[in-house]
């Protein structure tokens, strides 16, 4: 496995990719943990709707911290969490079907005791299916669904996630709500900040850009004002939720490379679900049409697992940051190192 990659300034690619790396014209961006830092944004999110659920909307307040970065990665890995509410929602009701099948008395060691998180996620969604098929799963399997989903109310999580994250300055804009249950001015996403750099940015000018993302237009459009791409980057260059389009369904990579009639093609993203987008578009094509690359964050604890699995389902490149692709792509370009 390991030797089917070569390792360049901090880039792992895939050997048998290497030809294709000087071909690329169009590179393809995620959003969130690519262009942008969302660890104190949509992650701390996740952990305060879950923790305001349990205590105030339930009233069984947790003991400990239910949620961990490895929890929410988990999920991340499994593939059919790409949409962070929907994640925010089966983590609220994989702790409920604990306490209910096997009659926890007390939340203090809710998160620890057996069977852990990941070992719920390996035996009944290691393929995929998201928050749908986790929900058919209890229903049909649990011995008390009944009262589990009396307690579990999606759409007050979602309402929970949202406000957390906008907060009371943005909420509206981006939801059409007003905040009623959590009182943050600014929310979470003041914690966001930009990855790339602007010498990749400099780079970007060589090649023609899009994002897919799983934002909504509104979030997309503040990000991309904020980083300044808002006054070069089209909206036909742009697929967001409201293009009813989820990852990884292959059409969002499509309609982009019709619109750019690209040659080849670079998606880059953070989690299973981006890199079983280009997997898919490339199986019905039955050609290459797009490479995929993976950004893992710089959490080196986590990393060499997840390096594993990646490599494993035989992504092209694999690095700790976006500005290292960017610039190994513009190295190869530039030398012809291939």
């Amino acid at each position: 496995m390991l030797n089917d990659y070569r390792l360049i300034a901090g880039v792992w690619i895939k050997k048998d990719s290497y030809y294709f790396l000087s071909q690329i014209d169009t590179i393809i961006f995620d959003i969130d943990g690519v262009l942008v830092n969302v660890a104190l944004s949509y992650y701390q999110t996740i952990k305060d709707a879950v923790q305001y659920y349990f205590t105030h909307i339930i009233k069984i307040p947790p003991k400990v911290e239910l949620v961990e970065r490895e929890t929410i990665l988990s999920f991340k890995m499994a593939g059919g969490f790409n949409d962070d509410w929907e994640l925010c929602a089966a983590l609220i009701l994989f702790y409920l079907w604990k306490i209910k099948e096997y009659q926890i008395p007390t939340t203090s060691d809710l998160r620890d005791r057996p069977p852990v998180l990941s070992d719920f996620i390996a035996q009944h969604l290691n393929d995929g299916g998201g928050l749908s098929k986790m929900v058919s799963w209890i229903r049909e399997q649990a011995s008390n669904a009944e009262q589990i989903f009396s307690l579990w109310d999606k759409e007050m999580i979602f309402r929970l996630a949202k406000e957390f994250y906008a907060g009371q300055r943005h909420c509206y804009n981006f939801y059409h709500f007003q905040p009623s249950l959590i009182s943050l001015v600014e929310g979470n996403m003041a914690g966001e900040s930009i990855l790339i750099n602007q010498q990749s940015e400099q780079v970007l000018k060589n090649y023609k850009v899009g994002i897919y993302t799983g934002r909504n237009q509104a979030e997309t459009n503040y990000i991309l004002q904020k980083m300044g791409w808002q006054m070069w980057l089209t909206p036909d260059c742009i697929i967001t939720a409201e293009d009813k389009i989820r990852k990884p369904s292959p059409l969002g990579l499509e309609i982009l490379s019709n619109h750019f009639q690209s040659r080849k093609g670079l998606f880059i993203g953070d989690t299973m679900d981006d890199y079983l987008t280009v997997y898919n578009i490339n199986r019905k094509y039955q050609e290459s049409r797009y490479l995929s690359a993976i950004v893992t964050g710089e959490d080196s604890l986590t990393n060499k697992e997840r390096d594993r699995a990646y490599q494993q389902k035989g992504v092209d490149l694999l690095s700790e940051n976006v500005n290292q692709i960017i610039l190994l792509l513009n190295h190869i370009t530039n030398t012809n190192i291939i």
